[in-house]
Protein backbone atom coordinates (compact mmCIF):
# COMPACT_ATOMS: atom_id res chain seq x y z
CA UNK A 1 0.00 0.00 0.00
CA UNK A 2 1.32 3.45 -0.90
CA UNK A 3 1.02 6.30 1.55
CA UNK A 4 1.17 9.94 0.54
CA UNK A 5 3.24 12.16 2.78
CA UNK A 6 1.67 15.57 3.27
CA UNK A 7 3.76 18.66 3.83
CA UNK A 8 3.28 22.38 3.43
CA UNK A 9 4.22 23.42 -0.06
CA UNK A 10 6.48 26.48 -0.44
CA UNK A 11 3.96 27.86 -2.95
CA UNK A 12 1.23 27.89 -0.28
CA UNK A 13 3.53 29.84 2.06
CA UNK A 14 4.29 32.38 -0.71
CA UNK A 15 0.58 32.77 -1.55
CA UNK A 16 -0.26 33.34 2.13
CA UNK A 17 2.42 36.04 2.36
CA UNK A 18 1.07 37.75 -0.79
CA UNK A 19 -2.47 37.60 0.60
CA UNK A 20 -1.44 39.21 3.88
CA UNK A 21 0.58 41.91 2.16
CA UNK A 22 -2.12 42.82 -0.37
CA UNK A 23 -4.92 42.72 2.19
CA UNK A 24 -3.08 45.07 4.56
CA UNK A 25 -2.09 47.63 1.89
CA UNK A 26 -4.87 47.68 -0.72
CA UNK A 27 -7.73 49.60 0.91
CA UNK A 28 -9.81 52.41 -0.55
CA UNK A 29 -13.35 53.81 -0.40
CA UNK A 30 -14.67 50.61 -1.98
CA UNK A 31 -12.66 47.45 -1.55
CA UNK A 32 -13.89 43.89 -1.92
CA UNK A 33 -11.84 40.75 -1.42
CA UNK A 34 -12.40 37.35 -3.01
CA UNK A 35 -10.78 34.05 -2.12
CA UNK A 36 -11.70 31.08 -4.23
CA UNK A 37 -10.85 28.45 -6.75
CA UNK A 38 -10.69 28.07 -10.51
CA UNK A 39 -11.11 24.85 -12.42
CA UNK A 40 -9.52 24.45 -15.82
CA UNK A 41 -6.31 23.24 -17.45
CA UNK A 42 -4.24 25.15 -14.89
CA UNK A 43 -6.81 25.91 -12.20
CA UNK A 44 -5.92 26.58 -8.60
CA UNK A 45 -6.67 28.67 -5.56
CA UNK A 46 -6.72 32.45 -5.81
CA UNK A 47 -7.06 35.72 -3.96
CA UNK A 48 -8.14 39.01 -5.44
CA UNK A 49 -8.76 42.53 -4.21
CA UNK A 50 -11.26 44.62 -6.18
CA UNK A 51 -11.22 48.43 -5.99
CA UNK A 52 -13.77 50.85 -7.49
CA UNK A 53 -12.26 52.94 -10.30
CA UNK A 54 -14.75 55.32 -11.92
CA UNK A 55 -17.24 53.41 -14.06
CA UNK A 56 -15.34 50.11 -13.72
CA UNK A 57 -13.60 48.11 -11.03
CA UNK A 58 -9.90 47.17 -11.01
CA UNK A 59 -8.52 44.03 -9.45
CA UNK A 60 -5.25 42.43 -8.44
CA UNK A 61 -5.52 38.65 -8.94
CA UNK A 62 -3.00 36.11 -7.58
CA UNK A 63 -3.35 32.36 -8.16
CA UNK A 64 -1.29 29.31 -7.27
CA UNK A 65 -1.90 26.25 -9.43
CA UNK A 66 -0.37 22.80 -9.22
CA UNK A 67 -0.86 19.56 -11.05
CA UNK A 68 0.99 16.27 -11.32
CA UNK A 69 3.93 17.80 -13.20
CA UNK A 70 4.06 21.54 -12.49
CA UNK A 71 3.52 24.47 -10.14
CA UNK A 72 2.66 27.99 -11.38
CA UNK A 73 2.14 31.35 -9.69
CA UNK A 74 -0.04 33.68 -11.77
CA UNK A 75 -0.55 37.42 -11.22
CA UNK A 76 -3.10 39.37 -13.26
CA UNK A 77 -4.53 42.88 -13.42
CA UNK A 78 -8.26 42.59 -14.14
CA UNK A 79 -10.89 45.16 -15.12
CA UNK A 80 -14.57 44.58 -14.33
CA UNK A 81 -16.88 46.38 -16.77
CA UNK A 82 -20.25 47.25 -15.26
CA UNK A 83 -21.98 47.67 -18.65
CA UNK A 84 -23.68 44.26 -18.36
CA UNK A 85 -25.92 45.57 -15.56
CA UNK A 86 -28.58 46.12 -18.25
CA UNK A 87 -28.84 42.32 -18.49
CA UNK A 88 -28.46 41.58 -14.75
CA UNK A 89 -27.46 43.90 -11.91
CA UNK A 90 -24.67 41.67 -10.66
CA UNK A 91 -23.23 40.46 -13.98
CA UNK A 92 -19.78 41.74 -14.99
CA UNK A 93 -17.60 41.39 -18.09
CA UNK A 94 -14.01 40.85 -16.91
CA UNK A 95 -10.82 41.25 -18.94
CA UNK A 96 -7.17 41.54 -18.04
CA UNK A 97 -3.55 40.58 -18.52
CA UNK A 98 -0.53 39.48 -16.53
CA UNK A 99 1.98 36.70 -16.31
CA UNK A 100 3.05 33.54 -14.57
CA UNK A 101 6.20 31.75 -13.49
CA UNK A 102 6.87 28.32 -12.09
CA UNK A 103 8.45 25.00 -12.88
CA UNK A 104 7.70 21.55 -14.23
CA UNK A 105 9.32 18.21 -13.51
CA UNK A 106 8.66 16.01 -16.50
CA UNK A 107 10.12 13.37 -18.78
CA UNK A 108 8.42 14.77 -21.90
CA UNK A 109 7.25 17.94 -23.58
CA UNK A 110 5.06 18.88 -26.52
CA UNK A 111 6.13 21.30 -29.22
CA UNK A 112 4.10 22.07 -32.36
CA UNK A 113 1.90 19.05 -31.69
CA UNK A 114 4.81 16.64 -31.36
CA UNK A 115 5.76 14.80 -28.18
CA UNK A 116 9.44 14.82 -27.22
CA UNK A 117 10.46 12.14 -24.72
CA UNK A 118 13.47 12.60 -22.42
CA UNK A 119 15.53 9.78 -20.95
CA UNK A 120 14.89 10.99 -17.38
CA UNK A 121 12.61 13.51 -15.69
CA UNK A 122 13.96 17.06 -15.81
CA UNK A 123 13.42 20.16 -13.71
CA UNK A 124 12.26 22.84 -16.16
CA UNK A 125 11.67 26.47 -15.13
CA UNK A 126 8.91 28.27 -17.01
CA UNK A 127 7.62 31.80 -17.52
CA UNK A 128 4.65 33.09 -19.46
CA UNK A 129 2.32 35.92 -20.47
CA UNK A 130 -1.41 35.53 -19.75
CA UNK A 131 -4.66 37.08 -20.93
CA UNK A 132 -8.08 36.85 -19.28
CA UNK A 133 -11.68 37.32 -20.41
CA UNK A 134 -14.88 36.17 -18.79
CA UNK A 135 -18.23 36.75 -17.16
CA UNK A 136 -18.77 36.90 -13.40
CA UNK A 137 -21.99 36.94 -11.42
CA UNK A 138 -21.99 38.14 -7.81
CA UNK A 139 -24.74 36.86 -5.53
CA UNK A 140 -25.96 39.54 -3.11
CA UNK A 141 -27.94 37.29 -0.74
CA UNK A 142 -24.84 35.22 0.04
CA UNK A 143 -21.19 36.33 -0.20
CA UNK A 144 -20.35 34.28 -3.31
CA UNK A 145 -19.42 34.88 -6.92
CA UNK A 146 -19.40 32.51 -9.89
CA UNK A 147 -17.50 33.01 -13.13
CA UNK A 148 -16.84 31.51 -16.55
CA UNK A 149 -13.51 32.57 -18.03
CA UNK A 150 -10.82 31.87 -20.58
CA UNK A 151 -7.11 32.38 -19.88
CA UNK A 152 -5.02 32.14 -23.06
CA UNK A 153 -1.27 32.18 -22.53
CA UNK A 154 2.15 31.88 -24.13
CA UNK A 155 4.76 30.07 -22.10
CA UNK A 156 8.47 29.46 -22.44
CA UNK A 157 9.76 26.34 -20.72
CA UNK A 158 13.54 26.27 -20.47
CA UNK A 159 15.50 25.10 -22.31
CA UNK A 160 13.89 26.47 -25.41
CA UNK A 161 10.32 25.20 -25.81
CA UNK A 162 7.46 27.64 -26.37
CA UNK A 163 3.81 26.68 -25.77
CA UNK A 164 0.85 28.67 -27.04
CA UNK A 165 -2.39 27.76 -25.28
CA UNK A 166 -5.28 29.73 -26.82
CA UNK A 167 -8.01 28.35 -24.58
CA UNK A 168 -7.59 27.45 -20.92
CA UNK A 169 -11.33 27.63 -20.14
CA UNK A 170 -12.33 27.55 -16.51
CA UNK A 171 -15.11 28.00 -13.99
CA UNK A 172 -14.33 30.03 -10.89
CA UNK A 173 -16.09 30.42 -7.59
CA UNK A 174 -15.21 32.68 -4.69
CA UNK A 175 -16.16 33.70 -1.19
CA UNK A 176 -16.53 37.50 -0.99
CA UNK A 177 -15.55 39.46 2.11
Amino acid sequence: MHYIKKRISPSIIILTAILLLVNSTAKSQFSENHIGGRGGMHGGIYYQNIISAGTAEKSFFAMISANRESVRATVLKLTYQTSLREIADNLFFVWGYGGHAGFAVTDHTYFLGRKYQFEHSRFRPLIGVDGWAGLEYRFLAVPLSLGLNIKPYIEMMFPGFISIIPGDIGISFAYTF
